[in-house]
């Protein structure tokens, strides 16, 4: 050990363990504190924590939130560890809007505060402030989670109110909102439209936003490039058919669509596309099985168990 550079062993050696091990490896002395408290150390930790098999999935209950392992070997796969909230809220009354590098951005119904909360932790922060900025509505406002070229994790809220679109940012380091500018003359910002959670991808924040239910011609993806903080338009795969759904899923830093080509009650088929130079290539399609209930109100999650998805419904299904 003493024959290795300093920085091989903080970037390839210690960045590598789980986070107990890093949190005791503080205690070793001075110059590894400040260099594992440094935002370099903390990306490369999280970049092999997003790429580790043991991968965490919180489920809430009517009163109680647990935290299950997706790893099959695990013992916690089984038996799950139930955490506390360390805000007032009950976990019925809690809507989860997007996650990254272990933190999670939820929306307190009760009072459509934006909290950022890392469950591991307990360590939460309120983004609401007397500006009317950090409050979410469920039903027309969307929103992303990110980190830029800085390393600065911020937050990118798209609010709807009354005819009216405004696009917030707010970031952790600066501790403060700021607003950037949407596209012009286009006309999301009606209710008719309806926005599917984010995607990160590639630099990128990716957006359904879904006009007409149901037809590919009222169906667009809408980017927001995280370091230039601008908008711009992609068209959405080529079908042709009455009833369509997509859903977006990063797999390996390359952006993926899931579209089910037929009613909700009537499926037909199953595409997965794949996004390469602003155009969608078709990558296979099977025939719909009646246990995946995918449809609008669904998200894909890409980990670490070879060529899996997860899907979780909205109405609480995890497959």
């Amino acid at each position: 050990m003493s024959c290795l550079p300093f920085l091989v062993v903080m970037l390839d050696i210690i960045a590598r363990l789980p986070p107990k091990n890093v949190a005791q490896c503080k205690l070793v002395c001075k110059e590894w504190l400040d260099f594992i408290l440094e935002r370099k150390f903390v990306r490369a930790h999280c970049h092999y924590m997003r790429a580790s098999a043991d991968q965490k999935l919180l489920m809430v209950g009517w009163k109680t939130i647990k935290v299950h392992s997706l790893n099959y070997k695990s013992p916690r796969f089984i038996v799950p560890r139930g955490i506390a909230r360390p805000f007032y809220a009950h976990p019925s009354r809690m809507f989860f809007l997007a996650s990254l590098d272990g933190m999670l951005c939820v929306c307190l119904q009760n009072t459509c505060e934006l909290v950022v909360w890392n469950p591991l932790t307990t360590k939460f922060k309120k983004l609401a402030n007397s500006n009317s900025q950090g409050f979410y509505k469920v039903d027309s406002d969307a929103l992303g989670f990110f980190v830029d070229s800085s390393d600065d994790y911020k937050i990118l809220h798209i609010k709807r109110r009354r005819g009216t679109m405004t696009v917030y940012i707010y970031s952790m380091e600066l501790n403060s909102w700021s607003t950037v500018r949407f596209l012009k003359h286009r006309p999301y910002h009606h209710y008719t439209y309806l926005w599917s959670p984010a995607t990160l991808c590639g630099g990128g924040l990716y957006f359904v936003v879904t006009q007409c239910r149901g037809r590919s011609d009222g169906l667009t993806v809408i980017r927001f490039d995280v370091n230039s903080k601008s908008f711009s338009e992609l068209c959405f795969p080529n079908v042709y058919d009455d009833e369509v759904s997509g859903s977006l899923v990063n797999i390996n830093e390359e952006l993926h669509m899931y579209v089910c080509i037929g009613n909700y009650d009537y499926r037909r088929e199953i595409v997965l596309w794949r996004l390469k130079n602003k155009s969608w290539m078709k990558v296979f399609a099977y025939p719909y099985k009646l246990w995946m209930p995918l449809s609008t109100m669904c998200s894909f999650t890409y980990y670490n168990l070879p060529g899996t998805c997860l899907v979780i419904t909205n109405f609480g299904q995890v497959i």
